[in-house]
């Protein structure tokens, strides 16, 4: 039975240069499951059998080239970074605040109703990704890829100079600063 709202243990492995406690390249065998996790780097750590970062809140932690493919990432992060994390297929949801997704691997990732402020995508691969009735504010796709999939209902806000290129991607009802994209 998992207690609501656990802290997450300290690292033996002492503290990363940027100051987190380091649980680089780990091998996580459970989800990261109602708990606070609070600078911490699981930067390369291994997700095996059924682990994945669910229904817990992340707050300054890295998550680089993490490969959570076909797994649940959800509840609410602040301050993370994904850079080259592997998302593929991916269950995604609720918020994210503040987050570096630089050259992760989305595709095929669905996402409905999230929120993303602040979050930068730059190269990101969204190809056959689903993120439907989702919000951006001020978040930044540069070179990003979406091809094939779904933003369906989805709302950004914010500089529009930093949208992505849509490809043949589904844009009913999408709006972009309060206007239906044509």
């Amino acid at each position: 039975m998992h207690k609501k709202d656990r802290s997450f243990p300290t690292s033996p492995f002492g503290q990363t240069a940027d100051g987190l406690e380091d649980f680089r390249g780990i091998v996580l065998t459970e989800s990261i499951q109602y708990m606070t996790v609070q600078g911490v780097d699981l930067s390369y750590a291994q997700f095996v059998d059924a682990s994945s970062l669910n229904t817990s809140t992340f707050t300054n932690c890295y998550f680089n080239g993490v490969k959570l493919d076909s797994r649940y990432v959800n509840r609410e992060f602040s301050r993370c970074s994904f850079r080259g994390a592997k998302l593929n297929s991916a269950r995604i949801g609720k918020r994210f605040e503040d987050c570096d997704f630089t050259g992760s691997n989305l595709s095929r990732a669905i996402a409905n109703d999230a929120i993303f402020i602040r979050c930068c995508f730059s190269e990101a691969n969204f190809r056959s990704a689903m993120f439907m009735y989702c919000r951006f504010e001020d978040c930044s796709f540069e070179g990003a890829a979406f091809h094939n999939g779904s933003l369906a209902g989805s709302r950004f806000t914010g500089e529009t100079d930093l949208l992505p290129a849509w490809g043949n991607t589904i844009l009913d009802n999408v709006n972009v600063n309060g206007d239906r994209l044509a």
